[in-house]
């Protein structure tokens, strides 16, 4: 695994993660524009930390190369926006920062972690079960089949 630092966002992180939404999307064939609801990055405190959730990123040399959000309803928590940069994917990143938002989710009462990706994102189809979560459903969204997965905590 490639040393980063997985930490907290902070405001200062915003310009460097709507960059690596751009980047991650695009070498998976998706259009950032294209996907809903977007907007979430550009709020990151009032959308997942002031509302209880979280919002982790991958700190490597002072680049954002990593980042997840989780968001919390009474015992179910969803994983949003888990995105690694193409350049260091496959290298531990994104299985840190699901480990630690699985914790949080853990933490704050959560007994069911969900997670929802297009079809069309590879690495994400193949992330979600190899780290322990189950396909429950697809649904279109547009151009995209969407699949979601859950996890029992």
């Amino acid at each position: 695994m490639i040393d980063a630092t997985i930490r907290r966002f902070e405001p200062a992180d915003g310009d460097a993660v709507l960059a690596l939404n751009e980047r991650a999307m695009a070498a998976e064939g998706t259009d950032p524009e294209d996907v809903p609801g977007i907007d979430d990055l550009r709020r990151i405190e009032s959308e997942y930390l002031d509302s209880g959730g979280e919002f982790l990123v991958a700190d490597l040399d002072g680049d954002v190369v990593g980042m997840g959000g989780l968001t919390i309803d009474d015992e179910v928590a969803e994983v949003f926006r888990m995105r690694v940069d193409p350049a260091y994917q496959h290298r531990g990143i994104g299985s840190a920062l699901l480990d630690r938002l699985e914790q949080g989710a853990r933490e704050r009462g959560a007994t069911q972690l969900l997670a929802e990706t297009a079809r069309r994102q590879q690495a994400a189809t193949e992330f979600y079960p190899a780290h322990g979560f189950e396909e429950r459903g697809r649904r279109s969204f547009g151009e995209y089949e969407l699949i979601s997965f859950e996890k029992s905590l």
